[in-house]
């Protein structure tokens, strides 16, 4: 059974990692992969703030739930429209409608966010 630190930081590394094979296919000029990648940046972010609270995340819909929940607790709606948009990114990857240009400006946003939810995860002492 994984302990909650030990999930709390595989949750933080998946999200970093996802969020730099994003710009590796941004370089690429793969918009559909960069977009599934950010999304999944963006769900690993919150899974790993919610394990600091003691908080399971299971499906989209939690993880939406979640998002709305943080926006509110932070009194900052950002996080939910970035988290809206990144969904939005995961629909591109089976859809294919972004260009990559959208896609770009879309990193940046996801990348403000998820430094924002990570640096709310206590550090250890």
């Amino acid at each position: 059974m994984e302990t909650k630190e030990t999930s709390i930081k595989r949750h933080q590394r998946q999200s970093i990692h996802y969020f730099e094979n994003a710009l590796k296919f941004i370089e690429a000029g793969d918009a559909e992969k960069a977009s599934e990648f950010l999304w999944g940046s963006m769900t690993q972010a919150l899974k790993a703030l919610a394990a600091s609270r003691g908080i399971k995340l299971k499906s989209h819909r939690d993880m939406r739930d979640y998002a709305l929940e943080v926006a509110r607790d932070l009194s900052d709606d950002s996080v939910r429209l970035i988290f809206d948009k990144a969904q939005s990114l995961h629909s591109n990857f089976y859809e294919c409608g972004l260009l990559l240009e959208d896609v770009m400006i879309a990193a940046k946003d996801v990348k403000l966010i998820l430094d924002r939810l990570l640096s709310l995860i206590p550090q250890e002492n």
